[in-house]
């Protein structure tokens, strides 16, 4: 039986994959005329600490949008990040990490309304999945 990840490892494999992430997004978005900008920020988490991750500032015209992670894990998945108009962290789109990679979860225009972002229909997140959900925030930014 394989031993259990140290903390170390744990952080390693979830930085790995916020900035795998982040710069997919950054792609697409510079691609799509937003602006785009890394930060780091801080977190804590039970297993591995105190640490330093990605997260990506967008621009558009006026509006400015956050991907932000939330926890490297969570019941049913293995990482969360948020997805938010700012500054009033209005229309958040979540992003869930399973075994088959990142799913955006969004109450999309036409699809019917639900109580919890985490009840929403998820899709795979892929270019034009975000470019959906980045030209809704716009839309609802003015």
């Amino acid at each position: 039986m394989p031993d259990a990840p140290t903390s170390e490892q744990l952080r390693d494999r979830w930085l790995d994959r916020l900035s795998r992430l982040i710069l997919t997004v950054q792609g697409w978005a510079d691609a799509r005329g937003w602006a785009t900008r890394q930060i780091e920020i801080t977190m804590e988490d039970s297993e591995i600490g105190k640490y330093k991750a990605p997260a990506l500032l967008l621009q558009q015209e006026v509006t400015r949008v956050l991907l932000e992670p939330i926890a490297r894990s969570a019941p049913g998945v293995q990482g969360v990040v948020d997805l938010y108009l700012m500054p009033a962290y209005d229309d958040i789109a979540t992003l869930y990490l399973d075994d088959e990679g990142w799913h955006v979860h969004y109450v999309f225009p036409g699809t019917r309304t639900s109580p919890a972002i985490s009840e929403a229909e998820p899709r795979p997140l892929s270019e034009d999945v975000l470019g959906e959900v980045l030209e809704d925030m716009r839309k609802n930014a003015v």
